[in-house]
């Protein structure tokens, strides 16, 4: 603890009614909440990106959002850090009994995977949800909130038994789609399209595939080909605006070709 004991007091002291920081001063959980999601997007960013000098600085920011909190919950009286702390080892020790408590080892991380939500699952046994999604925030990203809806609903045996199948379904969604325009129907096409995407993502997760990784690694790639795409015009003293759709799928597809 002695290396985090200098952050926890100069959070305090920022915190100080008389002598802290007035930003800080007036920080509340809400009025937080947004920069530790944002903080968190920054590190995956850097992460993507293999910029580790950078993740260093950005981890360090998910963390002063993690001691932000606690502060606060220390002048609320609900917990502090220590118990944060001590929270989260605890619960490393249970859902790890292999590691600590000479338990049988899994073969795989999937293994893994399915022992943390057994023991996470027995750990809740006595507490009665309204909801078998009741656990899954509403803040999550939608496409992230509808991997979990689905997953939940597959331990329940709601769930295709084969990829072929979903791929059907996103077919029959398309279809429902394109009535949907054909119809001028606003309302209905942002239906169709939401029930589109649901599945896409279905999809995803049948193939063991994280669709939030996959788009992020398209949108990568596309920024990527433009730029490549703009440099090319810029170099034939061009601009985008005034070259024809023709030409500049031309230069597109020479572009991938190249790749």
């Amino acid at each position: 603890m002695s290396s985090i004991q200098p952050l926890l007091d100069t959070m305090q002291k920022l915190r100080d009614k008389e002598d802290g920081c007035p930003w800080d001063i007036e920080q509340t959980f809400e009025s937080l909440s947004k920069h530790l999601i944002e903080e968190a997007y920054e590190a995956t960013d850097a992460i993507a990106k293999k910029d580790y000098l950078n993740l260093k600085e950005e981890l360090g920011d998910v963390l002063l959002q993690v001691i932000f909190h606690s502060q606060i919950a220390s002048e609320l009286e609900l917990f502090d850090f220590k118990e944060v702390s001590d929270s989260l080892n605890e619960k490393l020790i249970r859902r790890h009994p292999y590691v600590f408590n000479g338990g049988e080892k899994p073969f795989s991380a999937k293994d893994q995977t399915r022992l943390w939500e057994a023991i996470k699952e027995d750990e809740k046994k006595n507490i009665k949800p309204s909801s078998i999604f009741e656990d899954i925030p509403n803040s999550m990203p939608p496409s992230l909130r509808a991997e979990r809806i689905q997953k939940k609903a597959s331990k329940k045996g709601f769930d295709w038994n084969h990829p072929h199948e979903v791929i059907a379904k996103i077919d029959e969604e398309i279809e429902e789609l394109k009535v949907a325009i054909a119809n001028q129907d606003k309302n209905n096409i942002e239906e169709e399209m939401g029930d589109l995407l649901f599945t896409v993502i279905n999809l995803g997760r049948h193939l063991d595939i994280d669709t939030n990784e996959a788009l992020a690694r398209s949108n990568r790639k596309f920024i990527n080909r433009f730029l490549a795409l703009e440099e090319t015009l810029t170099s034939a003293h061009q601009r985008i605006e005034n070259t024809s759709l023709e030409e500049l799928e031309k230069i597109w597809v020479k572009i991938k070709s190249n790749e």
